[in-house]
């Protein structure tokens, strides 16, 4: 442990044994057996990175945090999370880490903490394009209205939430160890990312409609690269700005980012229209993909995800269901051509071959620690058996389900199917389509005679050409409760 985690360690523990409220911990045991070269797709994704790749792996984990509020407006929170593994990439990390201050609906959060802030369900949808819950969580400073706040002077009808964050990709010791030798990669990059949403409602709940919209951006910059030589890239404050507020980098910074904007840009503009009865809410959504100003003006409306939910208040066995349908074929056309070069082929568009999560100069792309950081389905670079980096597979279809409720008091359950067909990317396609289709039923028994225990068993399955035929189950038993002092 670096010095700069002892300290900040040192610190929490500390002030955290002076709390009166007292600290809260959790403990996990997990372990899956699987045939097939992997875990099961929807055993290993979306769970922050934590659960291993390779097949009959198991950790232990335990995590304490402490809360503590001064008044109605004023809230402190710390946090550690620890991990030991078998058959993961490292036998040992730090999970999360963290400091947060709250007064009213602003949040401030320092270290790495797994947060959730896209409006697809964190349970049930394939995975946000921008942020999903698939990766370890990135070091990062952010400051939220993590919640919908009512905008000032509108009574209620319109409201918001929004992040900004500044951060640091950590996972340059898993990029040199698993990397192969002649492989091109990028270490150190730095991170910012900004969302703002808006709601509009009838507080009084007369008018039964309810619509959503926003935008959500990220952007890997700075950091070092093997790609064309280029070594160090630009990172000072004048850069910085450069990416918050998008705009070209100056002599310092590589050629394509001069030419267009400097570092690797990416986001999703959400459109939901929902309604909500006595007994229920449906919605309807689009997610709109974007990597550079091509998909800004929707040149790739194709592309996205499409879906619905439904929520039932009163029928706890089927309390929520999803459906999703998902393209990132299209990609604004099968050729990028840059506004400079347009005399080539007159009439042709600037933009094309958008290459979701990859990038010629920030290599891994949009991954950390091997993981995509947005939808898993888009396949995550510790998938390549060759010890390459970046993404193979970005062009694919799918559709999804994830459905939950309850069968009793105490036991609940969870099933995802997924079936998608996949096509490599725009540079490199498959010589040949590939399928997958992947399905998880998971149940959790939570016995009140047991309190504070939780037992999770999860079934799942692979079939197809993607990631070959993987059969496995898992089981996960939790403890948690509260530390007085």
């Amino acid at each position: 442990m670096s010095k700069k985690y002892f300290y900040f360690f040192f610190l929490w523990v500390s002030f955290s044994l002076s709390a009166q409220e007292g600290i809260t911990y959790r403990l996990d045991a997990f372990g899956s057996l699987s045939s097939g070269n992997y875990t099961p797709f929807w055993i290993i994704s979306n769970t922050y990175g934590v659960v291993p790749l390779k097949p009959n792996n198991g950790y232990l984990r335990g995590d304490v945090a402490w809360n503590q509020s001064f008044g109605k407006d004023i809230k402190l929170e710390a946090g550690i999370d620890l991990i030991t593994a078998a058959k993961h990439t490292s036998d040992f990390w730090i999970q999360q880490l963290y400091a947060g201050l709250a007064y009213r609906n602003i949040h401030l959060t320092i270290g790495e903490k797994e947060l959730y802030n896209s409006l697809l369900d964190n349970n049930l949808s394939q995975g946000d394009f921008n942020f999903s819950n698939n990766a370890r969580p990135i070091s990062e400073i952010n400051i939220s209205f993590p919640h919908f706040t009512t905008v000032p002077y509108t009574k209620g009808r319109l409201k918001f939430k929004a992040d900004f964050a500044i951060g640091k990709f950590l996972d340059k010791n898993y990029v040199l160890r698993t990397k192969n030798q002649d492989a091109p990669y990028s270490v150190d990059m730095l991170l910012h990312h900004k969302s703002l949403f808006f709601r509009l409602e009838d507080p009084k709940e007369k008018f039964p409609f309810l619509l959503t919209f926003g935008l959500s951006h990220s952007v890997q910059w700075g950091g070092w690269t093997s790609s064309d030589n280029l070594g160090q890239l630009p990172e000072s404050i004048k850069d910085f700005f450069k990416i918050v507020f998008p705009s070209s980098g100056d002599e310092n910074a590589p050629d394509g980012d001069q030419i267009n904007i400097l570092g690797n840009h990416l986001g999703a503009i959400d459109v939901w229209l929902g309604y909500k009865s006595t007994n229920f809410q449906v919605s309807a959504y689009k997610q709109n993909f974007y990597e550079d100003n091509s998909g800004l003006e929707y040149a790739n409306w194709r592309d996205g995800i499409w879906g619905g939910e439904i929520t039932f208040f009163d029928r706890p066995f089927l309390k929520k269901a999803v459906l999703e349908f998902m393209q990132t074929t299209n990609q604004s056309g099968p050729l990028h051509f840059l506004f400079y070069d347009t005399n080539l082929v007159p009439g042709a568009r600037g933009g094309g071959n958008d290459d979701y999560y990859n990038n010629y100069c920030y290599v891994n792309g949009w991954s950390y620690f091997g993981k995509s950081i947005g939808n898993p389905l888009l396949t995550s670079p510790e998938y390549n058996g060759d010890g390459t980096v970046h993404f193979k597979n970005n062009r694919l279809k799918s559709i999804h389900l994830g459905v939950e409720g309850k069968i009793a008091p105490a036991l609940s359950y969870r099933t995802l199917f997924t079936g998608m067909y996949a096509w490599g990317t725009m540079n490199t396609p498959f010589l040949k389509k590939k399928n997958n289709f992947s399905a998880l039923l998971e149940c959790n028994y939570e016995p009140q005679k047991w309190k504070d225990w939780k037992m999770g068993f999860q079934l799942a399955f692979d079939k197809g050409s993607l990631y070959g035929d993987n059969f496995g189950c898992s089981l996960k038993v939790s403890k948690s409760g509260i530390i007085r002092f």
